[in-house]
């Protein structure tokens, strides 16, 4: 007896297969959605932000981690992220964004001028020159516009005294050092995402102290989803501050039973006095929360 025909179900596999890719590249088609995504990092911060065919990256996580993230995020045949901010130069914020470089064509870095005299610093300012990104040191009024969307820089402001110094280098320029002394954390670039009605605020490590300035300084406003600070820290998110900003998310990016104890209860139960609804990436995974200019809408 011989053996059933294999064409047929060969035929059937090729069809199968062409129909599973055909419906994935569809669904990675851009929208006209604003798209806000944590990536899981561990005990660390990425922020992607996609609106169109168009990327930000605020903060690439401790390791190679993120990019596990990146691949579930942005479309296989996009290997080009627009901007790559990084907050503060702190390893949970800065490692991954060597293996970032690597792998993706980077137009512009933004960071916020500190030096940290490390390896994973100086990894990381190879990385940026040898990727031939132009870099660029923010401040407070900086409008960045990716996509549909618009980011407000709202610190540093002049009153951190980061010092803009750069020096000649082969193809380009290199970052300098700063001026500021005192808690790194307080240096991070704070910026505003704007869509629409759809406002996110996005912190990186700040504490009591700039939230406290930026309170006074009367340049946050109302926002629909809150980065907050410092991955819960106790020493984040104030009352006052988040009177001030009135999330109606709160996103933490944190690592699962890490050494910190972040979040913290006092956090968490100030972000519960605000009515803030809380998800975490520890919980959760990557968390992505979605915009369509007027509604928004937490995908997971």
């Amino acid at each position: 007896m011989s053996g059933a025909n294999p064409i047929p179900r060969i035929i059937f596999l090729i069809f199968a297969i062409g129909i599973g890719l055909f419906f994935g590249i569809i669904r990675s088609l851009p929208d006209q959605y604003a798209h806000v995504i944590a990536c899981d990092v561990g005990q660390g911060d990425a922020i992607l932000l996609s609106s169109q065919s168009s990327q930000v990256l605020i903060d690439g996580g401790p390791d190679s981690k993120v990019l596990d993230c990146l691949s579930q995020h942005i479309p296989f045949w996009d290997r080009t992220l627009e901007v790559v901010v990084l907050t503060h130069p702190q390893a949970d914020h800065m490692n991954g964004l060597v293996d970032v470089l690597d792998r993706f064509a980077v137009e512009q870095v933004i960071v916020n001028g500190v030096v940290n005299d490390t390896a994973g610093f100086r990894a990381f300012q190879d990385a940026v020159f040898k990727e031939g990104a132009s870099i660029h040191l923010p401040s407070r009024g900086d409008i960045i516009r990716i996509g549909e969307f618009e980011l407000s820089v709202l610190w540093p402001g002049n009153q951190v005294g980061l010092a803009e110094v750069w020096q000649p280098e082969t193809g380009g320029t290199i970052l300098g050092a700063a001026t500021h002394q005192g808690d790194i954390n307080e240096t991070s670039i704070v910026t505003r995402l704007t869509y629409g009605d759809f406002d996110a605020l996005f912190v990186g490590d700040i504490g009591f102290s700039t939230e406290e300035a930026l309170v006074a300084d009367g340049v946050l406003g109302k926002v629909e989803l809150l980065k907050v600070g410092h991955h819960g820290s106790k020493y984040a998110s104030s009352a006052e501050f988040l009177d001030a900003v009135h999330p109606a998310l709160g996103i933490i990016s944190v690592g699962a039973q890490n050494r910190f104890g972040h979040p913290t209860q006092e956090t968490l139960m100030r972000l519960d006095q605000v009515g803030a609804r809380i998800l975490r990436t520890d919980i959760s995974g990557d968390v992505e929360v979605d915009s369509d200019g007027k509604k928004y809408w937490v995908v997971n």
